[in-house]
């Protein structure tokens, strides 16, 4: 086989064959740019106005909340308004008797008589308790002798002396014996005296420490006298509002099973205890029926005058972040506002503050979830 040289137009084959792909590729290339479309100049104009637009009404929107509201908390809300009310101080006390005392024996003595019984009522002056007089009556009459031989002694030694026929030193030794004699006969009087023992005031016999048979000695305790015809209603005032009380105001007590009597007040005391630096007040509660009764606890109410205030239920009082207690209500603006107040008295169902404006919406649920100032959306509560 011979070697001879390729022919020309075999080498040159290839290369026509790339160079022919290449300005295809390159025409595709050209044919995709050349039929693009010519973006026209008003809608491009029109797409930013629009975009404009969009941006300024969402900035004008974020500028005007009533634009677009936001969800606002519902809360109950009541319509109060202020009513004239009795201003009271209510403090817990108790009921004692007007008066109280143990009766002792003054003399001694064996018990021979018991006229009335443990809670029967008694005027003053009633006998009630008899005590034997033993040989009482013989010493009394030996003293009554002694005075009248003490007394003819004296006569006859005043006689003497007015004749100088007895010294004076004689007469005074005979008056002194006359007022010796008469001091013993005035010691067994009052002795006999004291073995009836007798009420000092119109009370209750509460209790009694004797028997009939007793023997009793002078000071021993024989029995305790009330007087319930009228009680005193005992309580401790704070000493911040013992300066709003006067002797005489009206007073209102009520019982644990409801009874309630009225008073007034009666003592005041000027000097706070030192443990509680409360005082102590007394009032007067006529008790001409005996149908209440002393020891036992009772609530206090001394009223203190008028005043304008709104009935709440407790549920509808908050504290504020400083700590106060008060209401929140809402305003004209639908706005939350908070106001401090005073409770003025207190119910079985409610209580009684001042410190509101006279006509107010107070929020009666959903005050715990809103803060002042914020907006809501009241929703009225029928009236109670």
């Amino acid at each position: 086989m011979s070697n001879s040289p390729a022919e020309p137009g075999l080498l040159k084959r290839p290369m026509v064959l790339s160079l022919a792909l290449l300005v295809l590729a390159s025409l595709w290339m050209l044919s995709g740019i050349l039929s693009a479309p010519v973006p026209d100049t008003q809608d491009t104009q029109d797409t930013q106005d629009t975009q404009d637009a969009q941006t300024t009404g969402d900035a004008r929107d974020s500028q005007d909340p009533a634009a677009t509201p936001p969800d606002l908390m519902r809360v109950l809300v009541l319509d109060s308004q202020a009513q004239s009310i009795e201003r009271e101080l209510v403090v817990q006390g108790q009921l004692e008797p007007w008066r109280q005392v143990s009766l002792s024996a003054e003399t001694e003595g064996r018990v021979v008589a018991l006229p009335v019984d443990k809670g029967a009522w008694v005027e003053a002056g009633t006998p009630l308790v008899q005590l034997a007089e033993d040989d009482r009556p013989a010493q009394l009459a030996r003293a009554q002798a002694e005075v009248a031989a003490r007394a003819l002694e004296l006569s006859a030694a005043e006689t003497l002396g007015l004749k100088g026929m007895q010294a004076r030193t004689q007469i005074k030794t005979a008056q002194a014996a006359l007022a010796s004699a008469r001091a013993e006969l005035a010691r067994l009087e009052l002795d006999i005296e004291r073995l009836v023992l007798r009420a000092p005031f119109a009370g209750v016999v509460e209790s009694r420490a004797v028997e009939l048979g007793s023997l009793v000695q002078r000071g021993d305790r024989v029995l305790e006298l009330i007087d319930n015809a009228r009680l005193k209603a005992v309580a401790q005032v704070p000493q911040q509002r013992i300066g709003a009380l006067a002797l005489d105001q009206p007073v209102r007590i009520e019982l644990l099973d409801g009874t309630q009597a009225e008073g007034r007040l009666s003592y005041l005391s000027r000097v706070a205890d030192p443990q509680t630096r409360s005082f102590r007040v007394e009032a007067e509660i006529p008790n001409p029926e005996q149908q209440l009764v002393g020891g036992v606890s009772a609530e206090v109410r001394i009223r203190l005058g008028t005043a304008h205030g709104h009935f709440l239920s407790p549920a509808a009082l908050t504290l504020n972040d400083q700590g106060d207690m008060g209401v929140q209500s809402v305003d004209a603006q639908d706005r939350v506002a908070f106001y401090p107040i005073q409770l003025l008295r207190s119910e079985l169902d409610g209580v009684w503050v001042s410190g509101l404006p006279a006509q107010v919406r107070i929020i009666t649920r959903g005050q715990g979830f809103v803060s002042e100032g914020e907006r809501v959306s009241p929703v009225r509560a029928a009236a109670p």
